[in-house]
C-alpha cells in the first residue's frame, strides 16, 4: 500500500506539470547550445556549397521560430493543467456537496419519522406532544431551506433572476425574519440583539431578500458555539442601507474569505468537518444581492474571532461603496 501511495504521488498531475516543465526547459536549452554551436559549421558548409543559401538573418529567424514553437508548446501544456485542475477541483466539490446533502436530507427525515412512530405507539401528554410537533416542523423548515437553496442555485436564470421589486418596510421586515429564527436561537442558547439605527424603505424583491437573511443567520447558529451572542445591525450609510450579522464564531482566514461566495465552497478545518452545510447558502446570497445592485462582503479577525457579513442595499438604485466597519 505505501508504494502503490509513493507511486500515486508520483503521478499526481501537479508533479506531472511541473516534470513537463522541467523536461521543456532542458530540451529548450540543449537545442539552442547545439544551434549556436554548430552555426558556425552551417555557415562555412553553405558558403561552400553555395554562398547565396547563407544569410545571417535567416540563421536567427531559425532560432526564433524555434522558441515561438517551443513557447506555443508550453502555453498549450498549461491551458490543458489549468483547465484539468479546474475540472478536477469541481469534481471533488460536486462529490462533497452530494455528500453533505445526502446527510442533510437523512437527518431531519430520520428525526420526523422517529417522532411520529414515537406519536404512533405511545401515549404523550399534550405538552410532549407539542415539543415533538414543534420539533418535526423545525426539521422540515430545514428540509425546506435546503430544497430552496437547491432550486435557486440550479436555475439557468440565478445570475439574472427576475426580481419582483416592491416597497419593504425594512425594521418590520428584519424583525419578523428574526423572530422565525427564535427557535433556533434557543436551541443554541444564543442571544439575539438586534440593534436598528435607521431603517429605510427599500425596493426589494422580499421573497428573495428573506432567503439572504434566513442563509445568513442560519450561516451564523451553524458556525458559533453554544452560548455565544450573535448581533444583527441595521443603519443608514448615505444613500445605502447596510446591514451587519455579526457573530463570535469560529471565523475564517484570508483564504477562505476570498472564495467563500463561490457555489460549493465550504470552509475546511477540523472545527467544520461536522457541520452540516451545501455550499450553496453564501453563493445565493451573493448572487440575490448582486440583483439587487447591492453588495455582500465578509470580515474576520481570524480563527475564534468570529465573523462580520455585510449586506449593503441601494436606497435610490445606486451602485454601493465599499462597506464601512463598526
Amino acid at each position: 500500500m505505501a508504494i502503490l501511495s509513493k507511486v500515486r504521488t508520483l503521478f499526481h498531475p501537479i508533479i506531472v506539470f511541473i516534470g513537463v516543465q522541467i523536461a521543456w526547459v532542458f530540451l529548450m536549452a540543449i537545442w539552442i547550445n547545439w544551434y549556436l554551436k554548430n552555426r558556425q559549421d552551417f555557415q562555412e558548409f553553405a558558403q561552400r556549397l553555395r554562398p547565396e543559401l547563407f544569410s545571417p538573418d535567416l540563421n536567427w529567424v531559425i532560432l526564433i521560430e524555434g522558441c515561438v514553437l517551443m513557447l506555443f508548446i508550453l502555453g498549450g501544456v498549461m491551458i490543458m493543467f489549468v483547465y484539468y485542475n479546474k475540472q478536477a477541483r469541481l469534481n471533488r466539490m460536486q462529490s462533497d456537496f452530494i455528500s453533505s446533502v445526502s446527510h442533510e436530507l437523512k437527518s431531519p427525515l430520520a428525526s420526523i419519522q422517529l417522532y411520529l412512530e414515537t406519536m404512533k405507539y405511545q401515549k404523550l401528554s399534550p405538552e410532549e406532544a407539542r415539543d415533538f410537533v414543534e420539533t418535526m416542523l423545525s426539521d422540515t423548515d430545514r428540509l425546506s431551506a435546503l430544497i430552496e437553496n437547491i432550486l435557486e442555485a440550479s436555475s439557468p436564470e440565478s445570475k439574472n433572476m427576475q426580481l419582483q421589486l416592491k416597497p419593504v418596510e425594512m425594521k418590520p421586515f428584519l424583525e419578523e425574519v428574526v423572530r422565525s429564527h427564535q427557535r433556533q436561537f434557543e436551541e443554541k442558547n444564543c442571544y439575539a440583539e438586534l440593534k436598528i439605527e435607521d431603517a429605510p424603505t427599500l425596493s426589494l424583491d422580499k421573497r428573495a431578500m428573506r432567503m439572504v437573511f434566513n442563509n445568513l443567520i442560519g450561516n451564523a447558529l451553524r458556525y458559533t458555539s453554544s452560548g455565544r451572542p450573535f448581533k444583527i445591525r441595521m443603519w443608514r450609510q448615505g444613500k445605502f442601507c447596510q446591514i451587519d450579522f455579526i457573530d463570535h464564531g469560529i471565523g475564517m482566514g484570508e483564504k477562505d474569505r476570498k472564495k467563500v461566495f463561490k457555489k460549493f465552497y465550504r470552509v475546511r478545518n477540523p472545527e467544520t468537518q461536522n457541520i452540516e452545510g451545501a455550499g450553496l447558502g453564501l453563493y445565493i446570497c451573493h448572487e440575490i444581492v448582486k440583483n439587487h445592485k447591492g453588495q455582500i462582503e465578509v470580515n474576520s479577525e481570524g480563527k475564534d474571532k468570529g465573523c462580520v457579513f455585510t449586506v449593503l442595499l441601494p436606497a435610490n438604485g445606486n451602485a454601493p461603496v465599499s462597506a464601512g466597519r463598526s
